[in-house]
């Protein structure tokens, strides 16, 4: 619901707070409206073709979501599993934008420094925390 509404305003999703900074190393994208010829033409193809030139110049697994502009978000994952946790993450990460905003409508997006440190301790070489890789995830198992 949320998603797919804020994807119907055609506007990237700023990364506010550290929820999204621990899933999307950034604002999430969206991406620009098709053209006439793509919606005529071979529209699911072009619907894909869209989304790979939204990423183009960013890393999809750093970002693992986007918004169709009209239309809705798209998720993936390393697994069917990552894939369906993103779309579940996106929608609520969309949600907390969206009421951020409604709160305090000219918000800004989080300090590049605390969306780093969020993003890249989970994700980052030398992961430490949640579902980090390696040594370092079993090291936190055995301190659990």
């Amino acid at each position: 619901l949320h998603a797919t509404a804020w994807a119907q305003t055609g506007r990237d999703v700023p990364a506010l707070g550290t929820t999204h900074a621990d899933y999307f190393h950034g604002a999430i994208p969206c991406t620009r409206r098709l053209t006439t010829a793509e919606i005529q033409g071979a529209y699911e193809a072009e619907t894909g073709n869209v989304i790979v030139e939204t990423y183009r110049r960013r890393d999809p697994l750093s970002c693992p979501g986007v918004l169709v502009a009209s239309h809705g978000p798209f998720a993936w994952g390393k697994t069917a599993q990552d894939a369906v946790h993103n779309a579940i993450v996106l929608e609520h990460v969309v949600r907390l934008a969206a009421e951020t905003l409604k709160v305090f409508p000219s918000a800004k997006p989080m300090q590049q420094a605390l969306l780093d440190k969020h993003f890249l301790r989970k994700h980052g070489p030398g992961a430490y925390y949640g579902q980090g890789a390696g040594k370092t995830a079993e090291a936190n198992r055995k301190r659990t």
